[in-house]
């Protein structure tokens, strides 16, 4: 009997392909001319794409209970709470609620990843 993926592990899951399908569209757009941005080039909309077509792969991991896609997805965590930290710390006074949500949406999605059915999941002890 295959282990059933815990509830978090899907969630997490989603939210990785939800972010891998942005990339991808708003790389196409870009390419396409139907989207402008000051600072982006055809090349980071390439590597935007690539970006996605990645996350994609990971996400499908994820769902299937890849220990590789785990590790990889909280190292990208683990990036998003250090650049949080980072955006917090050079502007105190100007706080905002995106970097502080973004880092607790973070740490939420590491504790997540290693749960104890989680872990048992994944396959690891």
């Amino acid at each position: 009997m295959a282990l059933r993926r815990p509830f978090g592990i899907t969630v997490i899951a989603v939210l990785t392909w939800i972010s891998a399908t942005l990339h991808i569209v708003l790389g196409v757009l870009v390419l396409a001319d139907v989207l402008s941005a000051s600072g982006v080039t055809q090349v980071s909309a390439w590597v935007g794409i690539l970006v996605g077509v990645v996350t994609f792969i990971v996400s499908l991991g994820l769902f299937g209970g890849s220990n590789v896609a785990r590790v990889l997805v909280t190292v990208s965590l683990v990036f998003s709470v250090i650049t949080a930290v980072v955006l917090v710390v050079d502007d105190p006074a100007g706080l905002i609620a995106a970097p502080i949500i973004s880092g607790a949406v973070a740490v939420v999605g590491v504790l997540l990843l290693y749960t104890p059915g989680a872990n048992r999941f994944f396959g690891a002890s």
